[in-house]
């Protein structure tokens, strides 16, 4: 019999790197109400302004930021929903820790309503001052809190498959899992490279995979550069839309659009909403939508976000309904129900509706 041996390699040649490392730590405080401000996200500048490191602010307002080595810094405080704030210069020497409270700016953003025609147009990274500049820079913070969130807490969820109707209602039971993942969201995409030169299906022996995009596809360079944005009316005045969609399309590869949610209010990223593009349509399947998918977010009661609920729907055959005929889908998604922050306490989400899933999702935009 082999028995595998275990072995332990203990690295002590960097520790008093990893105890002398400078840091810069503090709160960041409503400028109007002195209140901490939980969900933030703490960018921190080099001399040249470029960007070393960023955190998320805890529920009191607390951040905690390791600089490479002694210099001078700028910290950059992006609230959602409200305009950034910049301190003043923060020298760091070596092996030295700083504390710096910051305050966060209390000057609401406001989301443009479309009043110029040239604002529909598809643009490759928007410039400053453009609608869809605004959306972006938004939709940008929160994906950036969503990316960090995850990598600091363990995720408990429900995943499911099942076949549904156009409207998401269950044909079957299904088949549900319990999954746990510790610094990493249940809900991952592949690289970006990979999805850039494989496309988002590929084709198995077992069938079609479809990978849809997550926080840090969206804020991929590659995906900003093969993208472009179109500000989007809703259907009513609660949401305005960032609407993305393929710069040219590539034979042989399938690519994603879609529509990033927020709410005009609050400018809050509340859903994204993507379709599969260059995929033949099969012509039993009617005038139904093709392959596409959601993801809804939500704010943890400690200042984090999470992409709450999530599924990609792939058409798969027709279904006589009296004198309509529908298209039925199949839908693998899931749905966080419990959070735990590294090291900390557990966050208890709302309530599973069922465990096979979220119901369909009501929102304002349609289906796609």
């Amino acid at each position: 019999m082999l028995k595998h041996a275990c072995m332990i390699v203990v690295l002590v040649l960097g520790t008093a790197d990893l105890l002398s490392a400078q840091a810069v730590r503090g709160r960041l405080l409503d400028a109007s109400s002195a209140e901490p401000v939980a969900g933030a996200l703490i960018v921190l500048l080099d001399a040249d302004g470029a960007e070393v490191t960023s955190t998320v602010t805890g529920a009191r307002g607390t951040y905690h930021l390791r600089a490479p080595g002694a210099g001078v810094f700028r910290l950059r405080a992006e609230r959602i929903g409200f305009q950034s704030s910049l301190s003043n210069d923060i020298t760091l020497l070596a092996n030295e820790t700083v504390t710096e409270e910051l305050t966060a700016s209390s000057s609401a953003i406001v989301l443009p309503v479309l009043a110029v025609e040239s604002e529909t147009e598809c643009r490759v990274r928007p410039e400053e001052g453009e609608a869809t500049y605004v959306l972006w820079e938004e939709a940008r913070k929160a994906l950036e809190v969503t990316e960090r969130t995850a990598a600091a807490y363990r995720f408990d969820a429900v995943t499911y498959q099942r076949h549904v109707n156009l409207w998401g209602e269950a044909l079957e039971q299904g088949d549900v899992q319990f999954v746990s993942y510790a610094g990493r969201h249940p809900w991952r995409s592949v690289p970006i490279e990979e999805l850039e030169e494989h496309g988002y299906a590929r084709q198995a022996e077992e069938g079609t995979y479809f990978y849809g995009p997550d926080a840090e596809v969206l804020l991929s360079d590659q995906f900003l550069d093969s993208h472009c944005f179109r500000y989007r009316t809703g259907d009513d005045d609660v949401v305005v839309g960032l609407a993305f969609e393929p710069v040219r399309e590539v034979d042989g590869r399938v690519d994603v659009d879609g529509v990033l949610w927020l709410d005009r209010e609050t400018s809050r990223l509340r859903t994204l909403e993507f379709r599969y593009t260059g995929i033949p349509q099969p012509a039993h399947l009617g005038t139904g939508p093709g392959p596409y998918g959601q993801m809804e977010f939500d704010q943890l009661p400690d200042g984090g976000w999470i992409v709450r609920d999530w599924w990609i729907r792939t058409p798969t055959g027709s279904r006589d309904r009296g004198p309509q005929t529908y298209v039925t889908y199949a839908q693998q998604g899931g749905r966080v129900n419990q959070t735990e922050r590294l090291g900390a306490t557990r966050n208890d989400m709302r309530p599973v509706p069922s465990v096979y899933g979220p119901p369909p999702s009501a929102d304002s935009s349609g289906t796609p």
